[in-house]
């Protein structure tokens, strides 16, 4: 049998919110992660929502679930010397050590970076916390939307008239994992070739920094801020093609003044064909709409005569494109729109996703016989394919199933 990637790898982590994601990846490419949790387990796993029906049940929170599948779970109170003696024994029997832990606190435990590498010197060791393990914010609390307002997201995100949003779920800790990922798994790669370990420090706002495109590049040689421009985009204007618009089952993002596929001329071609094209085929439409693209768009804010003359068009040609895909489902502007090669996709709600074609005749969903919690469940996989070495996403584990078992092959 083909074995996963990270087979024979074991990981102890003694994570909560902010790192757990980072567990969860290393432990669907094959590793073993064992994570030791508290008695009555850690906030993630109570906090909603919960499989229905079971609300506070800590084997019942779907927000544990995403974060800890394919996992083992080990209790042990740290609060004791005997809970400290077992986790330092334990950590010491795996290659990588996971934390997310104020800093200080594992070294408060006996179970810091330099106590454990003095005794295995290939351990790889990685923190993750909000602000590092240096400098000045280093001790300061943190939380998933600190992490998003110290990293400079939220000034990118909503409506220019809106004060700063977050964003939906925990992309703070999720950034700062996925960083914890790659860098564990290159000192791992290190430590094999060398036999030597190392710490793996992770900010989270250092992580989410990441996601800001061109903002900080634009501070460093414009040394200009970007701000959020909700959705009209860097033009504040609606541009005919480039809207988030209601269908009759949903919401589709049409995208078609993009340097790809169709053009908005055939989204009109596409009207016509359904009797929907209104007067755009007719003047003064008939002749503006091959014209409008992106860079035309641009350079027509420096031509204020011949702004004059199409800005007033743009409002009714967004409006009979607006009517047309009001008319149709989600799902057929989406598939006819890409037969056609015009940018159009599916705001997708879960529903949506669950039902996906693409995503099912992929195999994307993995059934599970039995859940933590509650009856059988089809859960999302791993969003990559390996040829040789696949990943396998296994249900996450009941709070302290595997104790017994981990701690008695120990000795």
């Amino acid at each position: 049998m083909t074995e996963n990637a990270l087979a024979g790898v074991r990981v102890v982590e003694f994570t909560d919110e902010i790192g757990s994601y980072c567990g969860k990846l290393l432990a669907d490419l094959g590793a073993e992660v064992i994570k030791v949790e508290p008695p009555g387990g850690g906030r993630q796993r109570h906090s909603a929502p919960f499989v229905a029906g079971l609300e506070g049940d800590p084997d019942a929170s779907l927000a544990f679930w995403v974060h800890n599948t394919s996992k083992k779970s080990v209790v042990l109170d740290l609060a004791t010397a005997e809970g400290r003696a077992a986790a330092r024994k334990l950590a010491l029997s795996a290659q990588i050590v996971i934390e997310d832990n104020p800093v200080g606190t594992m070294a408060g435990w006996g179970l810091g970076q330099q106590d454990l590498r003095a005794a295995s010197p290939s351990l790889v060791y990685t923190s993750i916390t909000g602000f590092g393990q240096t400098g000045p914010h280093a001790g300061w609390a943190y939380s998933d939307i600190v992490g998003q307002a110290m990293g400079g997201i939220m000034a990118l995100a909503g409506e220019m008239a809106d004060p700063p949003n977050m964003i939906y779920g925990h992309q703070a800790d999720v950034s700062a994992s996925i960083q914890a990922v790659q860098g564990t798994l290159m000192a791992l790669l290190h430590a094999e070739a060398t036999g030597t370990g190392q710490s793996v420090d992770v900010s989270a706002q250092e992580s989410l920094s990441m996601s800001q495109e061109t903002a900080m590049q634009t501070w460093d040689f414009q040394k200009k801020n970007q701000f959020r421009t909700g959705e009209f985009g860097a033009l504040p204007l609606a541009i005919p093609g480039n809207a988030t618009l209601k269908t009759q089952d949903g919401y589709i993002r049409l995208f078609v003044l993009a340097p790809a596929g169709g053009d908005l001329p055939d989204l009109v071609d596409w009207m016509r064909d359904e009797g929907k094209a209104a007067d755009l085929t007719d003047e003064p439409y008939a002749s503006v709409v091959p014209s409008i693209n992106m860079g035309w768009l641009t350079q027509l804010m420096s031509n204020p005569a011949e702004a004059a003359r199409v800005m007033p068009l743009l409002p009714h040609i967004n409006e009979v494109i607006r009517d047309f895909f009001a008319s149709l489902t989600s799902t057929y502007a989406y598939e006819e729109g890409q037969r056609r090669r015009l940018l159009v996709g599916i705001v997708s709600t879960p529903q949506n996703l669950a039902e996906n074609r693409q995503l099912r005749e992929r195999g994307w969903y993995v059934p599970w016989a039995e859940a933590p919690a509650g009856g059988p469940v089809e859960f999302p996989g791993a969003p990559y394919r390996f040829s040789e070495t696949p990943p396998s996403v296994s249900r996450p584990p009941r709070l302290g199933e595997h104790t017994a078992a981990v701690l008695g092959a120990l000795g």
